[in-house]
């Protein structure tokens, strides 16, 4: 039977951290947040990263919670701490990542009186999360916990916010009983409806050009094998959303890559050309389909544990509500019983010929020879190249704006190995989140590919990822500028554009400044053998890369 022990708030949070093998608190400390300071110091089972800006925490704990599927945890003081994590946890919330954001806040009989850095973090928080809570009770606290990592793990996965007084952490006291997490969070899948898998196989059973789009929720879900076992089945090309990249691997002879905003031209025409299209863990948002003007078939088989999701913004010939990995299962064996006919199956099959041609042909178009001489380097080039020179097992973080668009060249192989902001666009992203992803799993290499806009508002973490020992390759896209917004002026408004251009930076010596070491490139004639270097380095290694920044994303889409 669990002791029942008398503790005071902070320890009480710290002690349901310890409940769900929290290995990790990121964060800033501040007044406010010290009994739970001073817990920790006694716990050495979970280790406080602390990292230079709050933003940067958030999104440390996001990279984490992306990586392993478990939630992160971030901890900062309140008012202007609060604050500055916001963006990270609106990042978290747009590409459902389970993370715990705990505020301090100062003490309940002050509040509302002008104190000192006084903010309503509920409020602030309420919007971008799945749930909020103020806590003023100590007896509260392990209540609120339990529930905090319920609500972030169940159903689609997404932050929650947790808002403590600091009587309550400080001067609260609580009969602490610990409780396993298996009695307050159901492990069950939820199961789709058997009467709609059966009308979801009999119309596939009538394709003749079936695609399979897949988003997070496959990740989620683990549902990659599933997956692939319904395309075999099918013989449906598969496409992923920008979320969705490691959904299948890119290897497998019916994947064609990823469909988003700036998605390739071939994924487009595959997904129009289609005459069936199953989406699943896919909520068909403004990122993936262009604001919703992409045009799909009326025949769409619409899979999501969420239900708000189904049919939201496309209708549905079938809607299935459910986890991926179940309803999938269920569907394989339904696409069994309900097999197509022989001269079908072979349209199919000619289908994905025609499309591994094109395939092929769009490769060529992509990846042309003359880029291995072109100065500066060309985008495509440098994801020619980083391709090659990626390890096996590698983890990609893709930074917001144009970094994360040109990481859609490269090949993912394996589920949770790449992430990137996509639903929030948070710059400042990649460097943190390959910090978190890093610290989750330290036996794989970590790239982040950011750009310099991106980098120059979280450039301080690179002596966070040198003190805490999580060396990684962090590769510059480096144009001067913030690219894709000088890019998107010049596409609508050019040749005017206002507000988008920086000095050339010394990157490498601001890296050194912190510990780590690297390079500038630029020629491409040295990019593999500098590659080569950083991913062998063991350290914290930076690439300063110079692109071409008339490569533009916006007039000349790939």
């Amino acid at each position: 039977m669990s002791e029942t022990v008398n503790l005071n708030g902070g320890r009480a949070v710290v002690e349901c951290l310890k409940a769900e093998n929290v290995e990790y608190v990121f964060g800033v400390p501040g007044g406010q947040t010290l009994a739970i300071m001073d817990a920790l110091y006694d716990t050495p089972e979970i280790k406080f990263i602390t990292a230079h800006h709050e933003g940067g925490a958030a999104c440390m704990a996001d990279g984490y919670a992306r990586r392993t599927g478990r939630p992160g945890v971030c901890l900062v003081t309140t008012g202007p701490g609060a604050t500055n994590m916001l963006t990270g946890v609106g990042g978290a919330q747009k590409d459902s990542s389970p993370v715990i954001f705990m505020t301090a806040n100062n003490r309940a009989k002050d509040f509302d009186r002008d104190d000192a850095q006084e903010a309503d973090h509920v409020a602030l928080f309420r919007p971008l999360t799945k749930w909020s809570l103020m806590v003023t009770d100590a007896v509260r606290i392990p209540e609120a916990m339990r529930e905090a990592f319920r609500r972030a793990l169940t159903g689609c996965p997404g932050p929650v916010h947790l808002d403590f007084a600091r009587d309550a952490l400080e001067d609260g006291k609580v009969n602490f009983t610990p409780v396993e997490p298996a009695r307050y969070r159901p492990q069950g899948r939820v199961q789709g409806d058997p009467e709609t898998i059966a009308s979801a196989a009999a119309v596939l059973r009538e394709a003749r050009a079936p695609t399979i789009w897949s988003g997070r929720g496959v990740i989620v879900s683990r549902a990659t094998e599933a997956l692939a076992e319904l395309a075999d089945a099918t013989e449906s090309a598969l496409v992923t959303t920008y979320n969705g990249i490691g959904s299948v691997p890119a290897g497998h002879r019916l994947a064609f890559g990823p469909k988003s905003r700036h998605g390739t031209k071939l994924t487009t025409e595959i997904l129009r050309r289609s005459d069936v299209l199953v989406v699943i863990g896919n909520s068909l948002n403004a990122s993936s389909t262009g604001r919703w003007t992409l045009e799909l078939t009326d025949k769409v088989i619409h899979i999501d544990a969420d239900p708000e999701m189904v049919g939201r913004h496309y209708p549905f010939e079938v809607g299935i509500v459910g986890d991926a990995q179940a309803v999938l299962n269920d569907l394989v064996t339904a696409v069994a019983e309900c097999a197509p006919r022989a001269s079908v199956l072979q349209e199919r099959r000619e289908r994905i010929e025609t499309l591994r041609g094109e395939h092929a042909e769009w490769r060529a178009s992509v990846f042309k020879p003359e880029y291995a001489n072109a100065r500066p380097i060309k985008p495509y080039y440098l994801m020619e190249a980083l391709q090659k020179a990626l390890p096996k097992r590698a983890i990609v973080v893709g930074g917001a704006g144009n970094p994360g668009i040109w990481t859609n060249l490269l090949e993912i192989h394996e589920t949770g190995t790449y992430m990137k902001p996509v639903g929030f666009g948070n710059m400042g992203f990649g460097l943190p989140a390959a910090i978190g992803a890093k610290l989750a799993d330290a036996s794989r290499p970590v790239v982040a590919v950011v750009g310099d806009g991106s980098l120059g508002m979280c450039i301080s973490e690179i002596e966070t990822a040198v003190r805490e020992k999580a060396p990684l390759v962090l590769l510059i896209m480096n144009n001067f500028c913030y690219g894709n917004i000088k890019q998107e002026q010049l596409a609508h408004f050019g040749p005017r554009y206002i507000g988008v251009d920086f000095t050339d930076i010394n990157f490498v010596e601001i890296a050194r400044g912190f510990g780590a070491t690297g390079e500038r490139v630029e020629d491409p004639g040295g990019l593999d053998v500098a590659l080569k270097r950083a991913f062998e380095s063991g350290e914290t290694y930076v690439l300063d890369v110079v692109i071409d920044p008339d490569d533009s994303v916006w007039t000349e889409p790939f």
